[in-house]
C-alpha cells in the first residue's frame, strides 16, 4: 500500500493569508504543503489598492512575485487541487483533494477566503471589482468626485451614504425595491441633497467594466460613474462546517487572537474570519498564524 505524504502543516488556499503562513512557516523550516485552486476572490479587479508597496498593482502579479518568495523555501510545497474535506483530529489529520489524492498533517490553516454573492442584475457581474466596487479603501480613492450609486438599503445604506460622503459629494441611494428609509434618515438624506431611487433595477449599462447607466424597471435611467455595492459573502467551501468549525452571525470563521479555531489543530486566516477584507489583513492574519502554529508544534515537541 503506498505510503500517504504527511507533512507538519497543511495550508488550504493559496492566496494572500495562506502565502504570507507559507512563508513564516517555511523560514521555520515546517514542511508545508499548499493546497490552491488558483481562484482568489479579487481576480477581477485589475488593480489592489492600500496595500503598502504594491499601491495600484494588479493582484495576479502581487500574488505571484510572492508565491515565487515563498518557493525558495524549500520546505514549502505547492499543489494545484481543489480539498475536498478534512477528517482526523489534532497531530493526526487527513486532507483529501477532489481528485481522491490524500494527504496527512500535524497542523491544518483554512485559507479558503470567501466566495461573493453576486445579485440577478444583468450588468452587475460584468462591472464587478472594477467600477462596481465593494471596498472604499480599496477603490474608492479612484472614483472620488464621481457620479456614485449606493445599492444598498435601510440602516446600512443610511451609513453607507456617510461613508461614501468622504469620498463624492454627487451620490445617490439605489434601494432596488427593497427596505424603505425612516422618516429622520429620509429627512437627513435630504438635507444632505443625496437622491434616494427606490425603483427596482431592470439592469446596469456598461462597457469593458465600466458603469455608464442604471436602468429601472419603470423604463427610467440614471447616469453614474460608479457603483457601490454591499454584496453578500459566503464561504468559499463547505470544509469548515462540515469539520464542525463556530461560525459567526455573519458567518465567517471564528478564531481566537492567535487564529485558532474551535477544533484543536485547525487554524484560519484571511478572509473567511473577518468581515473587514483588505490584502493587508489578510496578511497579517495568515503571518499570525504561521507564528502561533510554529509556537504550537515546538510547544508540543518539546
Amino acid at each position: 500500500m503506498e505510503e500517504i505524504p504527511n507533512y507538519e502543516v497543511i495550508i488550504i488556499g493559496g492566496s494572500y493569508a495562506g502565502l504570507s503562513a507559507a512563508m513564516t512557516l517555511g523560514r521555520s523550516l515546517r514542511t508545508v504543503l499548499v493546497i490552491d485552486t488558483g481562484t482568489p476572490c479579487n481576480r477581477n479587479s485589475p488593480h489592489a489598492h492600500n496595500l503598502i508597496g504594491f499601491d495600484n498593482e494588479a493582484p495576479e502579479i502581487i500574488s505571484a512575485k510572492a508565491k515565487e518568495q515563498v518557493l525558495k523555501y524549500h520546505s514549502v510545497t505547492f499543489l494545484s487541487a481543489k480539498a475536498k474535506a478534512i477528517s482526523g483530529r489534532d497531530n493526526e489529520f487527513e486532507v483529501t483533494t477532489d481528485n481522491g489524492a490524500s494527504f496527512l498533517a500535524q497542523k491544518v490553516l483554512l485559507a479558503t477566503g470567501v466566495t461573493d454573492i453576486i445579485p440577478d442584475i444583468p450588468g452587475f457581474a460584468e462591472c464587478w471589482g472594477k467600477t462596481v466596487i465593494h471596498c472604499p479603501y480599496c477603490h474608492a480613492y479612484e472614483i472620488a468626485g464621481k457620479k456614485i450609486g449606493i445599492l444598498a438599503h435601510g440602516e446600512a445604506g443610511f451609513e453607507m451614504s456617510k461613508l461614501m460622503r468622504q469620498w463624492s459629494k454627487d451620490i445617490s441611494l439605489l434601494v432596488n425595491d427593497n427596505e424603505p428609509f425612516s422618516f429622520e434618515e429620509l429627512k437627513t438624506l435630504r438635507e444632505k441633497d443625496i437622491p434616494v431611487f427606490p425603483k427596482a433595477i431592470d439592469r446596469i449599462n456598461g462597457e469593458d467594466g465600466q458603469v455608464t447607466q442604471v436602468v429601472f424597471r419603470d423604463g427610467s435611467s440614471e447616469d453614474f460613474d460608479a457603483i457601490y455595492a454591499r454584496a453578500g459573502v459566503r464561504q468559499s467551501t463547505m470544509i469548515p462546517i462540515d469539520i464542525g468549525c463556530e461560525l459567526d452571525d455573519h458567518g465567517f470563521i471564528v478564531v481566537d487572537d492567535s487564529q485558532r479555531t474551535n477544533i484543536p489543530g485547525l487554524f484560519a486566516a484571511g478572509d473567511n474570519t473577518m468581515a473587514m477584507r483588505s490584502l493587508a489583513r489578510s496578511i497579517a492574519s495568515g503571518n499570525t498564524a504561521g507564528i502561533c502554529i510554529n509556537h504550537e508544534l515546538i510547544k508540543e515537541d518539546f
